[in-house]
């Protein structure tokens, strides 16, 4: 037969570290180390020769948690069992982290004469831990750059690209003069591009308004089958030009606290792409309906759908997706990512049902508050 191993010995090598102590005097100076294994020993550097006899706060410092030593003395005071997690501090004066397990330790008469803590050490997960911090703040840091720039470039821009579009729109009518069709072809690409700067300037700026936490809604009382009905009466002259009908379906729901411009926003965004990517001689669904504690507004088309790639990336900024426009439309990218960010302000939900060849359905779901 093999050699049999005693306790003692699987409490010598094992890698957690063990310590025993008396349990008397909790006081000043503390109860003194009568025992401590090899684990002890590599982690910080005593041997158990130096910390016989020494109490456990000699491994203490300035970074040990005064509520963790408050915990473990309350605990020792009443007997019980711990368990906590503490800083300590090496031979050498290095920093590590514990998580610590305390029990006390009972003679046959029932009386506690030892305490035996067995503690792991957590230093490389606390490491970690403190650098995934350090990486945190310093997107954070970034990303308020980025939102700062982005709102001081947008601002900039937009007042020269609008006289840009001003001035192209304004040729475009010939009421300064006629114009060939060369040049008439050339100013209508500027009044196009000019738009779809604009477009990509004023959803920027939202962008950053939002993330930065600048935007403040403006909550009231509003009807949402009302805002459906208007957004559907202005967004049907646009789909005339396809010769695309819009249906609606609304059923009666209460008014629900929103901030009527942006819900307008998300609105014309649902609709506008729903005519973006309809085909000719198709027809558009907007409904309302009434869902427990939520009220739901939905844009469905004959569209071309949606694969499942395309819809996981949907809500995110400037992506681009295998369904194209159907009338040459431009997008930004950025629509759907700002909806997303306005509804989620509102406590709301939003999303999408589509199945490529099949159309699809857009939707958001906001809270009923009382």
């Amino acid at each position: 037969m093999g050699k049999t191993f005693s306790f003692e010995d699987i409490i010598k090598f094992t890698n957690d570290i063990v310590i025993v102590t008396e349990a008397f005097p909790l006081e000043e100076p503390g109860p003194k180390i009568v025992y401590v294994n090899q684990a002890f020993s590599d982690l910080t550097g005593y041997t158990l020769k130096e910390v016989l006899g020494k109490t456990p706060r000699i491994l203490q410092g300035h970074d040990s948690d005064p509520k963790a030593k408050a915990k473990i003395r309350e605990s020792l005071n009443k007997q019980e069992a711990v368990r906590t997690a503490i800083v300590n501090y090496s031979k050498s004066g290095e920093k590590y982290w514990l998580d610590i397990n305390i029990i006390p330790l009972k003679n046959n008469k029932g009386e506690v004469t030892h305490f035996a803590a067995i503690e792991r050490d957590l230093t490389e997960i606390k490491w970690a831990e403190e650098e995934i911090k350090e990486k945190n703040k310093q997107l954070q840091e970034l990303n308020e750059t980025k939102n700062k720039f982005l709102g001081i470039a947008s601002h900039d821009l937009r007042n020269p690209l609008y006289l840009i579009r001003s001035f192209s729109e304004v040729l475009k009518e010939e009421t300064v003069g006629g114009l060939n069709d060369k040049q008439r072809e050339f100013l209508n690409k500027i009044f196009d591009a000019s738009n779809y700067m604009r477009s990509l300037l004023e959803n920027l700026l939202d962008i950053s308004k939002i993330e930065s936490g600048k935007i403040e809604l403006d909550l009231k009382l509003h009807d949402l089958n009302l805002l459906a009905k208007t957004q559907t009466e202005l967004n049907q002259i646009l789909a005339n030009k396809k010769n695309i009908k819009i249906h609606l379906n609304l059923v009666e729901i209460p008014k629900i606290t929103i901030d009527e411009n942006a819900i307008v926003q998300v609105m014309g965004n649902f609709i506008g792409n729903a005519i973006k990517f309809s085909p000719l001689n198709t027809s558009i669904h907007i409904l309302t309906e009434k869902l427990e504690d939520h009220v739901q507004f939905s844009v469905k088309d004959e569209g071309p759908g949606l694969s499942d790639g395309d819809q996981k990336l949907l809500f995110g900024e400037f992506q681009t997706l295998s369904s194209k426009p159907t009338g040459g439309e431009k997008s930004t990218g950025l629509g759907l990512a700002i909806v997303k960010k306005i509804i989620h302000l509102h406590g709301g939900e939003v999303g999408v049902k589509s199945k490529l060849g099949y159309g699809s359905a857009f939707y958001f779901k906001l809270p009923i508050k009382n």
